[in-house]
């Protein structure tokens, strides 16, 4: 079985979506616009979940749940926010002013998520597991990953 880091799994999805607003920002055909945004919106309700299901669980067995309350309510937060931004922009006229506006916004929201995560919530993981630790939770993320995937598939379908 290929197991990955947590971290690097992590990575890689918060480079993606990166990407995929950096696409939407620089899109100008309506269509696909609003197809990438679908597109951006199911990779990022996949990301949240299966981060929120099993990353902060891990951390708030190890760390109780005190010691990674208040960090964990805040990425919470940031999640609902980006996820608001993307409803709104499925209201807007891609190319528009509130268009680029809400893009700017929700890239910037994503980055402050980001390096919250990578300076924070990494410093944490590497203090409460261990290697082997870390690539189970990054299997177990990778299995809700899939999962969560499917059931958007589907009900994109």
């Amino acid at each position: 079985m290929n197991q990955t880091d947590i971290r690097a799994l992590l990575r890689d999805d918060h480079e993606r979506v990166l990407a995929d607003l950096e696409s939407l920002r620089l899109e100008s055909d309506a269509r696909r616009a609003s197809s990438g945004l679908e597109k951006l919106r199911r990779l990022w309700v996949i990301h949240a979940l299966a981060e929120e299901t099993v990353v902060y669980r891990a951390l708030e067995g190890a760390e109780g749940v005190r010691a990674s309350h208040s960090s964990a309510d805040e990425r919470f937060i940031e999640h609902e926010l980006v996820e608001g931004l993307f409803e709104k922009l499925t209201r807007s006229r891609p190319g528009s002013l509130e268009w680029n506006a809400r893009i700017r916004v929700a890239r910037e929201l994503v980055m402050r998520h980001i390096e919250a995560e990578h300076q924070d919530m990494f410093a944490r993981l590497a203090r409460a597991f261990d290697a082997e630790a870390l690539l189970e939770i990054g299997h177990r993320f990778s299995l809700a990953h899939d999962k969560l995937r499917m059931l958007e598939e589907a009900k994109a379908a």
